[in-house]
């Protein structure tokens, strides 16, 4: 896009000294609207702006004060933040009003097709054996996720690196067999349904 782009998490931000988190905070905000247009990225969200209800610090609500000041209305400047969590619902509901967070999006484990193109993406470069079925591969791996797929790829290079092998597609089924995935689903089912209470609001 050509926009100035900054990728946080939350070290980036937090700080254990009383007032440096809201000093962060306001940098980091002031070089986005100095350099804008830009995009600011912050991944584990619910660890920057937790809910302020309930015991949590003094330090860590005024962190959650700083950044909703800043958000509010920030397109405005030519800043655009964009937040990842896996826990959404521990994010301070201040935080997702209109201004701020106008759109949430539930990005689900890929399906069929984004599998298939994950293994494909990952064995691109590894030597693999001609009658690899990426299609396959992707069927015996429902619910599994972009990580766990360069997990089982890496895994099966691996085993073909200590036999001095290619990767065939009976290593990369043995690694899928012995691998589960990392979210099972009991929790793709709390986040479907996270999914819908949010939209609802």
């Amino acid at each position: 896009m050509g926009f100035n782009f900054l990728q946080l998490k939350p070290s980036d931000l937090k700080s254990k000294w009383v007032n440096d988190t809201e000093l962060k905070i306001a940098a980091i905000f002031k070089s986005a609207v100095d350099n804008a247009p830009s995009i600011i990225f912050i991944d584990e969200f619910d660890a920057v702006v937790p809910s302020r209800g309930g015991d949590l610090h003094e330090m860590n609500a005024s962190a959650v004060n700083e950044l909703l000041t800043h958000m509010s209305n920030c397109s405005e400047r030519g800043v655009f933040v964009i937040a990842a969590s896996n826990r959404p619902e521990k994010i301070d509901p201040a935080i997702l009003r209109t201004g701020r967070i106008d759109r949430i999006v539930y990005l689900p484990p890929p399906d069929y097709e984004a599998r298939a193109l994950m293994f494909e993406l990952y064995l691109e470069k590894r030597p693999v054996d001609l009658g690899v079925d990426y299609k396959l591969l992707a069927m015996l791996t429902v619910n599994y996720v972009s990580s766990d797929i360069k997990f089982i790829v890496d895994e099966a290079s691996r085993t073909a690196l200590k036999s001095r092998a290619r990767i065939t597609q009976a290593t990369l089924e043995t690694v899928i067999a012995e691998t589960r995935p990392s979210v099972n689903s009991a929790e793709i089912e709390r986040y479907e349904l996270l999914k819908e209470t949010l939209e609802s609001k």
